[in-house]
């Protein structure tokens, strides 16, 4: 059988002529209109972006000391961030990206470490640590190029031996250690990457690896050196399952560079969204090990998708070895593959010698395109960066991993684990001892082990401390946040009295008590079991100890989502602060077990009374009903969850296209009942099915309409175009509550006016949108009240929309007889404003949220229930309670049929795609 292991001697090809921009320079001046950044208030062409990283480079050659001090970026997620590492790379000077989510502690270490002439800051990122000189980058290119003009001055010669960029990952020493890499690895690697794959100028590329890390260069510049398009999502999208797939749906990205993790949220998104990825070309992976079941659920939401594993650490940049994915592949392992050009994977043993397919070995990476080794450590580089142990030739260098492996038969390498205090922790390598030092820096801490807890899909960090003076798991994890970027704050914080030693003085980690302790879990409610089974499938653990929070549980920005979604599913609501509630109290706000009170969310509680109050007022007993405002109530209720759920949506997808699934929902059955009821009863009519009938009068149209939901519906078409306007969304999101507070009263004379001098609509009874728009606008607003005096301001504006509203049935109907009538807008207003939720009975609280949730169907079916149960039973308590009921159960039966659609539709379409994938990589 031939021996298919890489032959260790054979000689590998170095080639290093240009330096990393030379290739986007080339590009930009091939097609200089061609569109290279996609962001989420900017566009920038490739010559808009070679104009402004030329400014950026002058800048530096005239403001730096020296050309040898390397340049910070301190950044979040967004344009600016390119301008600044391509004008960086064409004044020959190397930078290093400071994530802004880093702490502000971590920031400083790096800035203190490199002693830069020049910090540059780019997108929402702040620089607290000491520097000489801090200037901000904007990130629209006017912008840009106004703060650094193109000038025409002569940019150095680069050689692509010249250090590039600097990467730093966790260090043993509890300092973090920065990785030298030159042009030319990069260079290579993305010529081997467009080479393999065939990557187009049609190609849109993704921003989603993390700014501190080496995947993120292959993200910008691999699309910048063929002329293809680099999208950049803001970073909340990143963590919202729902946006991150709509916002790669709507972009078109071909190319995504991503983790496990990473991916998860993706496929969550697309079902929540009901959308199927299929621009989607290449899904390369790396960071953690990828599972069959993941794949195969990428695999239905991304069926033309080639899914390709990746091997590399930092000092072996990007990636050195790979493996394409078969469709049908469903082992318990990726293999690493083999190298890519120019490298190798050779599994030792402790001889240096290679192993045998099934033996463990180190993994060494050998490549003429290594890193050039630690920043200022020598000895460290030395100790890393080692001769070929079997060519002995001095410039044939290997780096050793540290990570353990071995052959498959067909001489590809396996990852079977880590030989050191290295773990990976969401796509990171970092060093346990770092974190470590981090805690016993702590003042009431003596002594401390960390250790990487496997007893989930993914791993999570535990420490054991030993505390000089009493602190809790909260205090130490709050300070060490302040520290260590989130991915290294342990999950879990478990104090002992002393740590367990070997014979021979060492911490005996097996004898380390176990994070989760049977004997302290206490028998739970029902709603407590089922949310701490959901958890622990979302969180990947096979049990939970319910006396710890999602955050200490290990919960992070990629599970928040889920998590949030299945604790509403189970309460009806999201206490605040729930992240850091234990998962028994959480089960007790929605059920306690020694209480007959829950606490029920304001906006829920408001649209229970105010549908109830309706279908009330409609029944044929109470002719002269006195309460009025229940309308105006749901119009402000529906703003609140417009403004809460919808104008984030809005800002991160730059369009307010959003709307449309709100409408849709609303719209469809709709439209159903009302043209199945006139088919029934009347005939049907063009101004109810077009949802306009509130514009004519009563004698013109079927007695079978509903006004409230065709205002509600103009109303939200009104916001959804006046928000696609760019400049009016910019300011709007720029300043929400004030903007919306002067909105609401501009609207508040605009309704006045146009019922004095344009258009009188007390004839339709005032039933139209510029009557209520007021309102809904306000109802946005108040959601952004989130200080006293936003709220007192609030409530002015609330008194003067109600105000209005009064005075315009007064003017209608007369004073004598508008007094006879209780308006509840007000109050319940009021109540919004200033109460985030009341106690309520329990059976109130879970009736209620039923009730909340059916309104549409309720305010649908009312009347037509009302009329069935004065045939059966004619009492008005009955009556409402058949009409509650009836609308619940139309919902839940409308609600369920979607559901049986969508399966069988997702069902139907997969196969097809799945199908296709095969045949394509078949051939």
């Amino acid at each position: 059988m031939p021996d298919l292991r890489p032959n260790p001697t054979l000689c590998l090809e170095y080639r290093a002529e240009q330096p990393i921009h030379h290739a986007f320079l080339e590009q930009a001046g091939r097609c200089p209109e061609a569109t290279a950044i996609l962001a989420r208030h900017t566009t920038c062409s490739y010559a808009q972006l070679a104009q402004t990283s030329q400014g950026i480079a002058a800048y530096l050659l005239e403001n730096a000391a020296s050309g040898t001090e390397p340049v910070v970026i301190v950044a979040s997620r967004c344009a600016a961030l390119v301008y600044a590492m391509l004008g960086c790379l064409r004044a020959g000077q190397a930078f290093t990206v400071a994530d802004a989510a880093y702490p502000p502690a971590r920031i400083g270490q790096i800035i203190r470490t490199l002693k830069p002439a020049v910090v540059l800051r780019c997108g929402e990122a702040s620089v607290d640590a000491d520097a000489p000189l801090v200037v901000t980058v904007p990130e629209a290119p006017a912008e840009a190029l106004q703060a650094f003009p193109c000038q025409p001055v002569e940019l150095p010669s680069v050689s692509p031996e010249q250090p590039a960029y600097i990467t730093f990952t966790s260090g043993s020493t509890g300092e973090p250690k920065g990785i030298v890499t030159h042009h030319a690895p990069l260079v290579h690697f993305i010529d081997w990457h467009v080479r393999q794959h065939g990557f187009t100028q049609a190609d849109t590329f993704s921003l989603l690896s993390g700014l501190g890390h080496d995947p993120v260069y292959r993200d910008v510049f691999t699309p910048l050196s063929i002329g293809a398009t680099l999208a950049c999502p803001a970073q909340p999208t990143l963590t919202d399952p729902s946006r991150l797939a709509g916002w790669i749906h709507q972009h078109g990205v071909s190319v995504i560079h991503l983790t496990p993790p990473l991916g998860k949220l993706i496929e969550t998104g697309a079902h929540m969204n009901g959308q199927v990825l299929d621009q989607l070309r290449y899904l390369f992976w790396g960071g953690d090990a990828l599972s069959p079941a993941l794949y195969q659920q990428i695999r239905a939401i991304a069926p033309c998708a080639v899914s390709v594993n990746f091997y590399g650490t930092t000092e072996t940049p990007q990636a050195m070895a790979f493996h394409t994915l078969s469709p049908d592949w469903d082992s318990s392992r990726v293999p690493l593959g083999k190298g890519i050009a120019n490298a190798q994977l050779l599994v030792v043993d402790s001889t240096n010698q290679l192993v045998s397919a099934g033996e463990t070995g180190e993994i060494l990476i050998r490549s003429p395109y290594l890193s050039q080794g630690y920043w200022g450590d020598a000895a460290l580089t030395e100790a890393k960066f080692i001769v070929n142990p079997f060519t002995g030739a001095a410039g044939d260098r290997c780096y050793r991993t540290g990570d353990l492996g071995t052959y498959l038969a067909d001489g590809s390498a396996i990852f079977l684990g880590r030989g050191d205090s290295q773990v990976k922790i969401r796509g990171h390598r970092i060093e346990l001892a770092e974190i470590e030092h981090a805690i016993t820096r702590h003042p009431h801490i003596g002594q401390c082990v960390v250790v990487a807890n496997h007893d989930s899909a993914s791993t999570r960090l535990v420490a054991y401390c030993v505390a000089q003076k009493p602190t809790t798991a909260d205090e130490l994890r709050q300070a060490l946040a302040g520290q260590l970027p989130d991915y290294m704050v342990p999950a879990l914080c478990v104090f002992v009295d002393a740590l367990p030693l070997t014979p021979n003085g060492k911490v005996d980690k097996r004898a380390l008590p176990a994070p989760f302790d049977d004997n302290a879990n206490q028998p739970l409610s029902p709603l407590a079991e089922k949310l701490s089974t959901a958890w622990a499938r979302i969180l990947q653990v096979p049990r939970l100890d319910a006396r710890l929070s999602f955050v200490e549980l290990g919960g992070d920005s990629l599970s928040f989502v889920q998590a949030s979604r299945a604790l509403e599913e189970l309460i009806g609501h999201l206490p605040q602060r729930w992240e850091t509630l234990p998962v028994c109290q959480l089960a007790e706000l929605s059920a306690p077990p020694n209480g007959a009170l829950r606490v029920m969310e304001m906006p829920v509680f408001v649209r229970m009374l105010a549908i109830i109050l309706i279908v009330v007022g409609h029944l044929s007993e109470f002719d002269h009903w006195l309460i009025v405002g229940e309308t105006s109530v749901l119009f402000l209720v529906s703003g609140i969850s417009l403004a809460r759920f919808q104008l984030k949506a809005i800002e991160e997808r730059g369009d307010a296209r959003t709307l449309l699934r709100s409408l849709a929902a609303i719209v469809v059955p709709t439209l159903l009942y009302t043209a199945l009821i006139q088919l029934v009863f009347d005939r049907l009519h063009w101004q109810s099915l077009l949802l306009v009938s509130n514009w004519f009068p009563a004698s013109e149209v079927s007695l079978f309409n509903y006004w409230y939901i065709e205002v509600l519906v103009q109303m939200i078409l009104i916001i959804g175009v006046v928000l696609s306007i760019r400049r009016v969304r910019q300011v709007v999101l720029a300043d929400p509550f004030r903007c919306l507070i002067i909105a609401a009263c501009v609207l508040v004379a605009v309704d006045v006016l146009l019922s004095q001098f344009v258009f009188d609509a007390s004839t339709l009874l005032n039933r139209v949108p510029q009557h209520f728009l007021a309102v809904m606008v306000l109802g946005m607003a108040v959601h952004h009240a989130d200080t006293t005096a936003r709220k007192w301001v609030a409530s002015g504006v609330a008194v003067l929309v109600v105000g209005e509203l009064d005075l315009m049935a007064v003017a209608g109907v007369g004073w004598e007889a508008f007094s006879r009538y209780i308006d509840i807008a007000l109050p319940a207003m009021l109540a919004l404003i200033w109460f985030r939720s009341v106690p309520v009975p329990a059976l109130v609280a879970r009736g209620g949220a039923v009730i909340a949730s059916s309104t549409l169907f309720i305010y649908l079916t009312h009347f037509q229930f009302q009329s069935l149960a004065d045939h059966i039973f004619r009492h008005p308590l009955f009556e409402v309670a058949l009409a509650l009921a009836g609308g619940v159960l139309v919902g839940y039966c409308w609600n369920t049929l979607l559901r049986l659609l969508f399966t069988r539709w997702n069902k139907q379409n997969r196969a097809p795609g799945a199908d296709a994938t095969e045949r394509a990589t078949s051939a």
